[in-house]
């Protein structure tokens, strides 16, 4: 094979939607002969390259603050402490032909052949609304410090007219757009459907409501629960990745479970092959996270025969057409109760539907759409 030809810029110390991105694209090249170099200041996960089954090279960057420091703290810390990792590289004679780069702050000269893979608009719009008084203090601090420091000779978190980018949802194409005044290219996230199907008389020995994501509170996994607690015939699941400081989190669902007289199944970081086991045996797929910019766990769960249940809200709307399986805060536990007493006729229509239209989310289109937009 081809090796330091292709670069790929992202973590991929741990699993995760984007990470999947990354597995699949590293996939598609292996398979034209060439294995690109990883460049991230954490080494990929031996356990994610061979269960994706995967050969990516490992080239370490230098970031002011470390991931695994970053990994370690609260969301919106990272979050704003996260604008000052830019790229310390000589960029103005790149060594790859190629990059591919799922992370805003690498810089690469517009003239060398290249795509960036944005889950969500250019960081620095969002940042700069920052909260009043004490609160947004932190936020003032690093953004005074990413203009003062950084932005006059890596101005990673703009967006650049000469470079090119694609995005990961209409939804987020519209909040670039918004932002920035162009339309971006949506190239949809790659969802594996290999093994996934079901039986269409299968709907009745289904037993579960299920949550499958990241195990974080902005998920909002613990509604999961609450709504589990009105249907105690039905075994609950929630699984997902736990990192080590969202442990406590995860636990504290098992508590909530326990005082609502809730069978809950906590699967953290399950297998490939319990994923599909759960996903199989589902037959509701709850995902209440706001304003999600696409969400990859919910169309899997659909090719799997769940049935969705989705916030109204973000890239669910784009993967969940049928109205009535998708809700609001004000009206979930309503919306969910018309939506189990639908007949299993009505049931098995609306999860063929949403079969099919998943379809459209495979890694083939992925990796078509990134490597075209690249330039090649």
């Amino acid at each position: 094979m081809v090796s330091n030809a292709v670069a790929i810029v992202g973590d991929l110390s741990a699993p995760g939607g984007v990470q999947s991105c990354i597995l699949t694209l590293v996939s598609g090249l292996n398979a034209q002969g060439v294995v690109p170099d990883l460049l991230w200041d954490l080494p990929p996960a031996r356990e994610l390259l061979a269960s994706a089954g995967v050969e990516v090279g490992h080239v370490p960057l230098r970031f002011a603050v470390g991931n695994r420091v970053l990994n370690r703290l609260p969301g919106g810390v990272r979050y704003l402490l996260g604008a000052l990792n830019v790229a310390r590289g000589d960029l103005r004679r790149p060594r790859y032909r190629r990059y591919y780069l799922f992370y805003n702050g690498f810089l690469v000269p517009p003239e060398v052949e290249h795509v960036y893979y944005l889950s969500g608009p250019p960081l620095l719009p969002q940042l700069r609304r920052t909260r009043p008084g004490i609160a947004g203090v932190p936020a003032r601090v690093c953004l005074r410090l990413y203009d003062g420091l950084v932005r006059r000779t890596h101005p990673a978190y703009e967006y650049h007219r000469g470079n090119r980018y694609v995005i990961n949802s209409e939804y987020t194409a519209g909040l670039f757009e918004e932002a920035h005044g162009v339309r971006l290219p949506v190239v949809y996230p790659p969802i594996d459907l290999r093994g996934r199907s079901f039986e269409d008389d299968d709907l009745g020995a289904r037993d579960s409501i299920t949550f499958f994501s990241r195990i974080v509170d902005y998920k909002r996994p613990e509604l999961v629960v609450r709504l589990a607690a009105r249907h105690p015939r039905m075994r609950c699941v929630v699984m997902g990745g736990v990192r080590p400081k969202w442990r406590r989190f995860a636990e504290g669902l098992r508590n909530l479970a326990e005082s609502l007289g809730v069978r809950l199944e906590l699967v953290p970081n399950p297998s490939s092959e319990r994923v599909g086991v759960e996903l199989r045996r589902a037959r509701f797929f709850v995902f209440p996270a706001r304003n999600e910019h696409f969400g990859m766990t919910t169309p899997e769960a659909m090719a799997c025969g769940a049935i969705p249940f989705v916030h109204d809200s973000g890239g669910q709307r784009e993967i969940v057409i049928e109205p009535r399986c998708r809700f609001r805060d004000d009206d979930m536990e309503r919306r969910f109760e018309e939506l189990v007493a639908l007949e299993d006729w009505e049931l098995k229509r609306i999860r063929r539907e949403h079969a099919v239209h998943v379809r459209r989310y495979s890694k083939e289109r992925f990796v078509e759409g990134l490597i075209g937009h690249a330039g090649g």
